[in-house]
């Protein structure tokens, strides 16, 4: 998907600040715009669940929902919607994971999964603030997610 090419930093460049800042600005535009067509399905067919629409119908919609966050008050619409369906298996678990993290993390509160990260200028990634750090590895097992080491590794290679 667009948006995620648009993360896709060059660590060389990142440490110019105009370099990030217009990467920044352009993957905010593509999600402001995906935002838009999300927000209207939810309205008229509330969360598009696996068993109705798919894994990867499911996935796309949230992986817009996930970078949406200039309205966080959209995301923690959808976030109470996919509580719901988690009851029936109907959403990826991880998916949940990662957006519940996601609005801790726009809230400024700390994160439940350790999903969400942040980096150095050396590019090193740390998990955001944890709420439960002697517990991150069940709760990441709860939700189908990998123990954190391995989850870091993915980052700082």
């Amino acid at each position: 998907m667009k948006d995620q090419k648009a993360q896709e930093y060059d660590l060389k460049k990142a440490i110019r600040k105009e370099y990030g800042d217009s990467m920044e600005v352009e993957f905010n535009k593509l999600c402001e715009k995906n935002l838009i067509v999300v927000k209207k399905y939810f309205k008229e067919y509330g969360y598009p669940g696996i068993k109705e629409n798919g894994k990867e119908t499911s996935s796309n919609f949230w992986i817009i929902v996930q970078h949406g966050d200039n309205d966080i008050n959209f995301q923690k619409k959808v976030l109470k919607a996919m509580k719901k369906e988690l009851k029936s298996n109907n959403v990826l678990r991880q998916n949940y994971a990662y957006l519940y993290d996601r609005v801790k993390k726009n809230e400024n509160k700390p994160q439940l999964y350790g999903t969400q990260m942040v980096w150095n200028s050396k590019g090193v990634h740390s998990p955001y603030k944890l709420k439960s750090p002697e517990k991150i590895n069940q709760l990441r097992a709860e939700m189908e997610l990998e123990p954190i080491e391995d989850y870091l590794k993915l980052f700082n290679k």
